[in-house]
């Protein structure tokens, strides 16, 4: 039994309200700033062949806007003299083997889901949801969509059937969110459930990560609202539903964080699901953007919600068998 005092103590916040709230601020000016940037990069590249403006805007995101929360804590420790406790935050010490494949199983079990909903929507509502591609013609017709500009299908190495990228997208997604893309996705995660999930320490579980995610989709909103992810056409619709797709992420970013204490492996599920989302993108013909054929549609949102769910049932029914298995449930219950 631990002691109460004890217990109140660690419920407390570990970072200061005040500070919070000044790294908040700089967060949302940064982010205002990066998305006038992103702004005039569009209306700059507007009159470039339609591979390279998609190749700079790619850039621009990939190194000034998708860094901005690493930026906000930089600046925030630099500037306003802000405690940031970047060791702590940039730990390696808890990562081991078995903590990674709880990792790569959550992965599996949201692609696995995700592929079957996809094939069994598209069969019952196709013009709806979309199909999964099943020629090399809706596979170069996909990609044409992506770079703006027709494909000469006779230049490229096309796979014998598109179903192929399949189990070698999996693959190459869970080498590269081990990888290059977890480095990538750490320059967001360090602040949203690293920084805020210590700000917020002393919340319940699905009010502080919840609360987190919303944030975090709010921080998207420039991008969305300029048609990324679901087409400037759907730009209303695309800030509500990704503000709510971020929310049941986050929640299962924090049960990682919570489940493994580390924000690496936050990372390195964030950055496997990105590995995944180009293939994807690529094998699901026709369909909404909001729906079925992106990965941050309605249908990979339900499925992340029943891989939570799936975890925080089992984490509330299912007796825990090491200390780490036991503080995650005391927190979510």
């Amino acid at each position: 039994m631990s002691n109460p005092t004890e217990k109140a103590q660690n419920s407390l916040p570990l970072i200061k309200k005040e500070h919070r709230t000044k790294v908040l601020i700089t967060l949302f000016v940064l982010t205002a700033l990066a998305g006038a940037g992103y702004w005039a990069v569009i209306a700059v590249t507007s009159g470039s062949a339609p591979p390279v403006a998609l190749a700079l805007r790619l850039v621009y995101i990939a190194a000034l806007y998708m860094p901005v929360p690493l930026y906000t804590l930089l600046l925030s420790r630099l500037m306003l003299g802000i405690p940031i406790p970047f060791r702590a935050l940039l730990s390696l010490r808890h990562i081991t083997v078995k903590k990674y494949a709880l990792v790569a199983g959550l992965f599996l079990a949201w692609a696995v889901l995700m592929i079957g909903s996809v094939v069994i929507l598209g069969w019952l509502w196709p013009d709806t949801f979309g199909h999964m591609a099943t020629t090399n013609g809706h596979l170069v017709h996909n990609l044409e969509k992506l770079i703006g500009t027709s494909v000469d299908a006779s230049a490229i190495n096309l796979p014998p059937t598109p179903l192929v990228m399949l189990p070698l997208g999996i693959v190459g997604a869970l080498m590269a969110g081990l990888t290059v893309n977890a480095i990538f996705a750490m320059t967001e995660e360090i602040l949203w459930r690293g920084y805020l999930a210590q700000a917020f320490a002393g919340r319940p579980f699905c009010k502080k990560y919840a609360t987190i995610g919303v944030l975090w989709g709010l921080w998207h909103i420039p991008l969305i609202a300029l048609g990324y992810n679901y087409g400037a056409a759907n730009a209303l619709p695309g800030v509500v539903l990704f503000v709510g797709f971020c929310v049941v992420m986050s929640l299962m970013l924090g049960f990682v964080v919570e489940r493994t204490r580390s924000v690496w492996l936050a990372a390195v599920l964030h950055g496997t699901f990105n590995g995944f989302s180009n293939v994807m993108s690529l094998l699901v013909v026709g369909g909404s953007s909001l729906l079925a054929s992106s990965v941050v549609g309605v249908v990979s949102l339900v499925v992340w919600l029943v891989v939570f769910l799936g975890c925080y049932i089992s984490t509330t029914f299912i007796p825990a068998t090491d200390q780490c298995a036991k503080d995650v449930k005391a927190k979510i219950s």
